[in-house]
């Protein structure tokens, strides 16, 4: 049976070689797309594996919001510093272990070599839980001594060649003088400790403790409670230490009040969990708010693809068994059971789906460099060495082949011998069905072209709002002066001194890459209501260098010493309580403090519209910022002036909360990041200018320079991404949508030559055949396009509601998607509608 299956098939392969290339390249398609999403989806779910005891390690997650406004951070796995001393004094019996970020380009140097290393500080437990793989130094003791090091293989031959680095001397951040003991090897990926691109702590440097404490003076852990980002907290709970995750975690939801301090929870909330340490590669957040994880979206866009293309597959095979319904006919009337045909369909339909995988693997592995830059990393590897994968495949290509073939076995099993004698051709299943599967089709390539048509139209707007304001090169220094003790001040002079550079100023964060947010309020009391604005502390000659347009008022200058914030005034000591001592007789109570003084802003247009004012009426309106919930802070509000009002500039894609009323900027001199502008023209000899500058004041310290279009490109490549992601798979949708739409139309076309024949007999034109036979395509691709809309929409405003600035969405993407989808509907079947359409009368009834 299976012999007479193989013949069959081969011999119906044969006979329509044309649609069974078509079938097995869009297939193939399919299957790239769908394999390349698994390959992530597994490259992400094996993460750490390398390491023995990663199945019991979790990572502490932290939730803290604002109580007024809603803002803030959603189960970040970057806990407060302070939290592992205390997880440690509560469970005593449960291993803790912190991995703190020194710098993601921390300065190292070691003799004349100076290099930037991804450097992270650990305690000792981390090594506990950590086996890396070591090649020099012995994992149980090379971070006991004090200040010691562990440099991965490369980052030790960056520094000292192919010498032995055991034993040597480095400097880390200009200040610390630190022994290397061990050197390991790259982390096996997939990991966290990887270089995929969404590996959160990819180090080049290990430290010990107190290294990081001379770094930053002050001690391992001993940050606040209001500030995340730098802190990795790993507990370990196996099965024998008598506390499973899930009770820990249970626990964990009275820890925010035992040890936050209560000035920070009358006005946030917080929320302490645990994940995974497994889930730290793939990201533990929604995907742009959609209750969906990133893996569940890739399989999701991956398996749309796929569905497309077995669509197709069941278009063209149902359309091309129309012209064997004579061969059913014969089998069934010798004894050939409906079942039977239907087998013999699913084999057919099985060897397709199986030259089609072997091809997507292969695509797959000569794809690779693509699937990289496209998302991040390589997992061909882990791939195809991992042995359920080959199962995974196996039952994919099983679900393949009755997705794609059980409707054309269906209809080749309900041909009817009687009929199907009379005549070699004939329609098969219903027509309705078959209009619905192309629609289907459509539906979903529309889908992913709206999408994809509304974020390149957003990434557009982004890059054009970011730089086109600043006709020059702006060049961000990110040396700060506490680690290189080369002042700002000296700096910029240095910098103003060289003929290339026309301005230099300074910012406290990068743009692109940092947001800060304050709480401003009309009235003085702490208690009344308060508008989140966007805060941006700068040099002088801030909006100069960034081309920020005057609107009303002025800007910070050294004409106004006032402008610089002074510390507030000091309190004068009260008597000590109880001393048993009267107070001096006639001596005047002690005056009340002094109010602070006003601090100078700047805001933006954006900002005085939230107040209802206009710019000029906003000049020199007091503001108040209240104290923030910070032990041993100010408990006054401090007053702010505005004096000067620019244009609305954004300097970042994080989404602020929708109470925010613009930006406001700040004058302060204790900034670590120098901003310098220069002619495009002049831009080699001014980095030569600048480097020689650097050289000269810190020789010992390696420049970090970046443009700001390259922060700008840094920060945009998710987006970036995820651009190419949708851009691939509409590109790739629309593709298959085409090669089944012209197969499809050398069919219909041919079926409904006689048709054709007859309306010419009764007087139609070739002109009138056209617009028949292209309306008969059309109507299922407008339909498609009605019914991707809604769902279209959700995700485009799942996408914008991203950004802080976002652009409006229009009707435009939509119709724009009805127009592309119509012409490339149009396109694929011209060629055989033009055909038909040309049919003689005589051509097709001299046979009837």
């Amino acid at each position: 049976m299976v012999r007479h299956y193989f013949a069959v098939a081969f011999r119906n392969l044969r006979g329509a070689p044309l649609a069974s290339a078509i079938n097995v390249i869009t297939l193939a398609v399919g299957l790239v797309c769908f394999v390349t999403a698994y390959a992530f989806v597994h490259f992400w779910g094996t993460a750490e594996q390398y390491f023995p005891k990663a199945a019991d390690i979790y990572v502490l997650t932290a939730t803290v919001k604002n109580k007024d406004n809603g803002s803030g951070l959603t189960n970040l796995p970057r806990a407060p510093e302070p939290a592992a001393e205390n997880l440690r004094a509560d469970y005593p019996k449960i291993k803790v272990s912190q991995a703190l970020v020194i710098d993601r380009a921390t300065m190292v140097a070691s003799g004349p070599n100076a290099v930037r290393l991804f450097g992270v500080a650990v305690d000792p437990e981390f090594l506990e839980m950590f086996d890396l793989p070591f090649v020099a130094g012995d994992s149980g003791s090379v971070l006991a001594a004090p200040r010691s090091v562990i440099l991965t293989r490369d980052a030790a031959g960056r520094l000292f060649g192919a010498d032995n680095p055991i034993g040597k001397s480095v400097v880390i951040g200009n200040k610390v003088d630190a022994t290397v003991t061990g050197v390991i090897d790259a982390i096996p990926e997939p990991s966290h400790f990887g270089r995929s691109a969404s590996a959160s702590l990819s180090f080049d440097l290990l430290a010990s403790r107190d290294v990081l404490e001379a770094v930053r003076g002050r001690p391992f852990g001993g940050g606040s409670w209001f500030q995340f980002g730098n802190a990795i907290t790993y507990l370990y709970l196996p099965a024998s230490g008598g506390v499973s995750a899930a009770s820990m975690a249970a626990q964990l939801q009275s820890f925010a009040g035992r040890h936050v301090p209560a000035d920070l929870l009358k006005t946030n909330d917080y929320t302490f969990g645990l994940v995974p340490v497994g889930k730290l590669l793939s990201g533990t957040d929604d995907f742009f708010d959609t209750g969906l994880s990133f893996e569940s979206v890739l399989l999701l866009l991956g398996g749309l693809v796929l569905g497309v293309a077995c669509v197709n597959y069941a278009n063209l095979a149902t359309a091309r068994a129309a012209r064997r319904v004579r061969e059913i006919g014969v089998r069934k009337a010798i004894g050939a059971a409906p079942r039977q045909v239907a087998a013999q369909s699913l084999f057919e339909a099985g060897l397709l789906v199986a030259a089609s995988l072997v091809l997507a693997l292969a695509a797959f592995v000569v794809l690779q460099p693509l699937v990289k830059a496209l998302l991040g990393a390589e997992v061909d590897t882990t791939f195809f060495g991992s042995l359920e994968v080959w199962p995974a495949l196996a039952g994919l290509a099983a679900a393949v082949t009755l997705a794609a073939g059980a409707y054309p076995a269906f209809a080749l099993s309900r041909v009817r011998p009687v009929i199907a004698l009379a005549t070699a051709q004939a329609r098969l299943g219903s027509p309705l069905f078959s209009t619905l599967l192309v629609g289907g089709q459509f539906a979903i390539a529309s889908f992913l072209l709206i999408t994809v048509t509304v974020i390149a139209l957003q990434n557009a707007d982004m890059r054009r709002t970011a730089l086109r304001a600043i006709p020059d090169p702006l060049l961000i220094i990110e040396n700060a002066p506490r680690t290189t003790n080369v002042t700002m001040q000296t700096l910029r002079e240095r910098l103003e001194s060289l003929p290339q550079v026309r301005g230099v100023t300074e910012v406290q964060g990068t743009p692109w890459e940092s947001l800060m947010m304050t709480t401003v309020t009309e009235d003085p009391n702490p208690q009344g209501p308060g508008k989140t604005v966007v805060t941006r502390p700068v040099g002088f000659d801030f909006f100069d260098v960034f081309d920020v347009a005057l609107v009303a008022g002025r800007v910070f200058d050294r004409e106004h010493g006032e402008d610089l914030p002074r510390p507030p005034p000091a309190t004068p000591a009260a008597p000590a309580a109880n001393s048993g001592q009267p107070a001096p007789a006639g001596a005047a109570p002690p005056s009340p403090p002094e109010p602070p003084q006003p601090v100078n802003i700047v805001v933006d247009t954006a900002f005085v519209a939230g107040l209802g004012l206009t710019p000029e009426q906003a000049i020199d309106k007091l503001l108040y910022r209240p104290a923030p919930p910070i032990p041993g802070a100010a408990a006054q509000a401090r007053p702010l002036r505005i004096v000067g009002v620019v244009q609305e500039r954004v300097f970042s894609f994080f989404k602020a909360p929708v109470t925010t009323a613009g930006a406001m900027y700040t004058l302060s001199n204790d900034l670590g990041l120098t901003v310098a502008r220069f002619r495009a023209v002049d831009v080699d000899a001014a980095l030569t200018g600048i480097d020689r500058t650097w050289k000269e004041l810190a020789p010992n310290v390696a420049i970090r320079r970046r443009f700001l279009d390259e922060v700008f490109e840094s920060s945009y490549a998710q987006y970036e991404r995820i651009s190419r992601l949708f851009t691939t798979l509409s590109v790739t949708a629309f593709a298959i949508c085409i090669a089944g739409l012209f197969g499809m139309a050398t069919f219909v076309a041919g079926r409904r030559r006689r048709e054709i024949g007859v309306r010419k007999t009764l007087g139609g034109s070739t002109s009138q055949m056209i617009r028949l036979l292209l309306a008969s395509f059309s109507w299922p691709v407008l339909a498609a396009n009605l019914l991707a809309w809604p769902a279209a929409y959700f995700a485009a405003r799942a996408y914008l509601n991203q950004f802080g600035q976002s652009i409006a969405l229009t009707p435009w993407p939509f119709v724009a998607s009805v127009a592309t989808t119509v012409l490339i509907a149009w396109v694929a079947v011209a060629g055989q509608t033009l055909r038909a359409a040309r049919t003689t009368p005589a051509e097709v009834l001299r046979h009837d």
